[in-house]
């Protein structure tokens, strides 16, 4: 598909977009917001409402998210930001995951090959090829990403991923150490709290009853 200036702009504005921060080379950056950043750090760069921070697990560790939305009020297409959301994760307030989902009609007429040239600018050659993506089971969410470039540096991993149905495209920056001890610290929770489900039941039954009890004693 032959490229278009309007698309040729778009390549310029996401490359441009990604690179906000990394003139010294630090790809554990992205627009100014860097992996192992604090909680407070980030609301303060996105001037997102605190209450918009989701709390997934307090235990063992402390597991976050906020979902920021790049404000295009007022703007025309064209001035619209590339960027439609960017969810950030913590653990224990620490940044270890960015995940950027591109603005599909700012993205429209681009192909892999496009965005990959892009990000290379920025991360420099790619790593191997990837494998073929394994057939989608019937279950498998329509909306899944599948992975089509990887750039990796030291402890960062960038992922460029295109949307399975809906068509755009989206990047994930990660430390993976710190994403592999969320992975761990998230399976802990679940076990936790499968493990306290029975007690907490029976504390519930418990107040219930003797809610009950003192209901009655009143009447």
């Amino acid at each position: 598909m032959p490229t278009g200036p309007s698309s040729i702009l778009v390549i310029a504005a996401l490359a441009l977009s990604t690179t906000w921060s990394l003139s010294a080379a630090e790809t554990d950056s992205y627009r100014g917001f860097t992996l192992r950043d604090s909680t407070a750090a980030i609301i303060a760069s996105t001037q997102a409402p605190e209450r918009d921070i989701r709390t997934l697990h307090e235990r063992p560790s402390r597991v976050q998210e906020l979902t920021w939305r790049p404000s295009s009020l007022g703007r025309s297409n064209a001035e619209r930001d590339s960027v439609s959301t960017i969810v950030f994760s913590f653990l224990d307030d620490q940044l270890f995951r960015m995940s950027v989902t591109y603005d599909a009609a700012r993205t429209e007429g681009l192909t892999r090959q496009d965005l990959i040239e892009s990000l290379s600018a920025v991360y420099g050659p790619r790593a191997m090829p990837l494998a073929p993506a394994p057939r989608r089971s019937a279950f498998e969410s329509i909306e899944s990403a599948t992975p089509v470039a990887v750039w990796r540096a030291g402890d960062t991993m960038v992922t460029l991923n295109e949307m399975a149905y809906r068509g755009g495209f989206g990047l994930v920056v990660v430390s993976t150490a710190l994403d592999t001890a969320a992975r761990k610290a998230q399976a802990a929770a679940v076990t936790l709290d499968a493990r306290e489900a029975p007690a907490r039941e029976a504390a519930r039954e418990k107040a219930t009853a003797s809610a009950a009890r003192d209901a009655a004693e009143k009447t």
